[in-house]
């Protein structure tokens, strides 16, 4: 039987592997994250998310450090010390999704907020692995 596993790190390795795939990147970190997470037993969660996913230089770094910060936060978790690097915060903002537009800022949860990484609010539902709406 394969042993499930789950790491941060391969998401800046897909980052890294497939610029041209921005819809990919964005699917892979806002819907699988969340669902791959709650398959991982609750013990571990913590030092799944703890373990840094090395830097890309893009911002995708912002929406996975953001991912991350707000999972945390849903699970009762505190958010790892990687996600208050410099270099995974952008500035201006980025709506990741531009045909949502606005509806990213007014109703994006506060870890994308503070990461100027901004996915559409309506991927992120209890229905995307979360235990609970936000």
């Amino acid at each position: 039987m394969l042993a499930f596993s789950f790491a941060l790190e391969d998401y800046a390795v897909f980052v890294r592997d497939n610029p041209g795939d921005p819809d990919g990147i964005y699917r892979k970190i806002v819907h699988e994250v969340p669902r791959f997470l709650m398959a991982v037993e609750p013990e571990r969660r913590a030092a799944v998310l703890e373990a840094a996913p090395p830097l890309t230089g893009t911002r995708w770094d912002a929406l996975l450090a953001g991912m991350a910060e707000h999972l945390a936060g849903l699970h009762g978790l505190e958010a790892p010390d990687w996600c208050d690097e410099p270099e995974r915060f952008v500035d201006p903002p980025w709506v990741a999704v531009a045909a949502v537009g606005s509806r990213s800022v007014v109703r994006a949860p506060a870890a994308f907020l503070r990461h100027g990484a901004l996915p559409d609010p309506m991927d992120l539902d209890a229905r995307g692995g979360e235990p609970e709406p936000w």
